[in-house]
């Protein structure tokens, strides 16, 4: 077994991540919903993660819960993050992304971030999330708010994305499995609005170039990353500051005008 997940823009490892500011970042954010969905948790609460990824994100959850699972697809992650993270209280499991292993209504709260982008069946996932959920639980999610990120009718140039939604289409595609939905949006301060929109422009202006990445193989993405890995580091280098410019404080919740957001937050219930 290694000792650190495979790093990719989909997964987060922060011990391993922050080589620029764009990154470190996108970890703020990810991390800013695992902090508010910690302030929905009680103690008795039991609760599920759907794409725990690396897994640092639900022990950050056990930290306001009685107990914490994480699923997933993939079972090297799942087998990293029972080893670095598992407790009596944190357990992780692969399952096949289809069926959920649980009986049903066994869970209080079940949480999965930046993931519906990336499900292939939409409908089964949701179905199967409210099917675990206890009556009256609650599902909490986030994903890219399209709005911002790309033009009307265009695919997303993130490769590992099936689709984005903008708040009208998720609370559409969730108020078909659950009863009530509340689709909010996830800002940054101005500064850090203006360097997320920035990068987004480029990745606009890539166009052909967004094309050729989603057609090269795996193995030849990964090379030109360790080729460009000791430029992003000396980048990194040279503006040392964004590890304490910015924090936790500089993203907050909006529930009117989620159009104008980085993320949709929704908070469904059973």
């Amino acid at each position: 077994m290694t000792n650190k997940a495979a790093k990719t823009t989909e997964r987060i490892d922060p011990e391993q991540w922050f080589s620029t500011r764009h990154e470190y970042l996108l970890y703020l954010r990810h991390l800013f919903a695992y902090e508010f969905a910690r302030t929905l948790l009680k103690p008795e609460h039991t609760v599920l993660e759907v794409g725990s990824g690396e897994g640092y994100g639900s022990v950050l959850l056990a930290r306001a819960a009685g107990r914490v699972i994480g699923l997933d697809i993939d079972a090297a992650t799942v087998q990293h993050a029972a080893a670095k993270y598992g407790s009596d209280r944190v357990a992780f499991q692969a399952y096949d992304g289809f069926r959920m292993p649980f009986p049903d209504s066994t869970f209080d709260v079940v949480v999965s971030f930046q993931v519906v982008e990336h499900v292939t069946d939409v409908l089964s996932y949701l179905t199967e999330i409210r099917r675990v959920l206890r009556p009256g639980g609650l599902f909490v999610l986030t994903t890219p708010n399209r709005l911002y990120r790309l033009r009307p009718g265009q695919r997303p140039w993130n490769r590992f994305h099936l689709r984005e939604y903008d708040p009208a289409g998720l609370r559409t595609e969730l108020a078909v499995v659950f009863p009530r939905v509340d689709v909010w949006g996830v800002r940054a301060s101005d500064e850090v609005q203006a360097i997320e929109h920035a990068r987004v422009a480029w990745g606009l202006r890539r166009g052909p170039t967004s094309a050729l990445r989603r057609a090269m193989p795996e193995w030849t993405r990964r090379l030109v990353g360790d080729v460009l890995a000791p430029t992003k580091k000396r980048r990194a280098e040279g503006k040392p500051d964004f590890l304490t410019r910015y924090q936790l404080s500089d993203y907050f919740v909006i529930k009117d005008q989620p159009d104008h957001s980085l993320d949709l937050l929704a908070v469904c219930s059973k």
